[in-house]
């Protein structure tokens, strides 16, 4: 079941006991609603129960387009506006984007359905795909938030969750590659010592080096994946990782002047 039927069925459930309220709802769907034949035109099952259901309960219904901009509270707003949606819009799964659409059957629908929305306190966007207007979302915030506005407050905590979810991963993402990165930096460095080192001894042999770079140089050889920090806890007396690198920097030189006389 895709995220979106997730949505309408958590909404068709919900039970409104003010005649009021269902009247409200049956106006959305009714506002947005396309018809085939006479019927609702609508590939959801519960959907169109819901439909078939109040409007045998309100045969005359309807909100004319200046209704719409009047309803007077934002309980009003959210049951209008959950009526619409079930009939004309579409969310994405979260685990992919946040994607959230509105399309109304005719572009009148369009400007009056803009105003409640961005009066209701939602940043809704409006634009046209092959010729037609729609209303979409695509911020997680304003997709939850309106979710909740219309009675899903359990796919919004969906969303949520999912973009908790994507931070995490994503923090973790990047702690292991900059983990790894450090790791490489940390071998190519070993390497570049190890090669100065080795030449030392090739040329001047192990007896060159003074013991405090010995000892620095030794510990290198020996250990490949040493961190200084780690080298400087292993030397006698210990010393400071700034310590190793001022060591090693020394045979740096000492190898370079080598090659220049090479």
């Amino acid at each position: 079941m895709s995220f979106s039927s997730e949505v309408k069925r958590e909404l068709c459930k919900i039970r409104e006991n003010s005649k009021k309220n269902r009247r409200l709802l049956l106006g959305g769907m009714l506002f947005c609603a396309r018809f085939r034949q006479g019927e609702i035109h609508t590939s959801n099952a519960q959907v169109k129960a819901l439909f078939v259901k109040l409007s045998a309960e309100f045969p005359t219904a309807k909100l004319s387009d200046s209704e719409v901009i009047q309803t007077s509270n934002d309980r009003e707003n959210g049951l209008f506006l959950r009526g619409v949606f079930l009939v004309s819009g579409t969310v994405s799964d979260p685990d992919k984007n946040y994607h959230l659409e509105i399309t109304p059957p005719v572009q009148s629908k369009l400007q009056p359905l803009f105003t409640l929305i961005s009066e209701s306190g939602i940043a809704i966007k409006k634009t046209t795909r092959n010729s037609r207007g729609l209303l979409y979302l695509k911020e997680s915030e304003s997709v939850a938030d309106f979710l909740t506005y219309i009675g899903a407050g359990v796919n919004s905590m969906e969303i949520m969750n999912a973009k908790i979810f994507k931070e995490l991963r994503n923090n973790v993402n990047r702690a292991v590659n900059c983990d790894s990165a450090n790791m490489d930096k940390t071998a190519r460095a070993a390497s570049r010592q190890i090669a100065d080192i080795e030449l030392i001894y090739k040329e001047k042999g192990k007896g060159f080096l003074p013991r405090e770079l010995s000892q620095v140089a030794e510990l290198r050889l020996e250990n490949y994946e040493m961190s200084l920090k780690e080298i400087g806890a292993a030397c006698e007396p210990k010393i400071s990782r700034s310590g190793v690198f001022h060591r090693l920097e020394k045979i740096r030189q000492m190898a370079k002047q080598l090659t220049m006389e090479s």
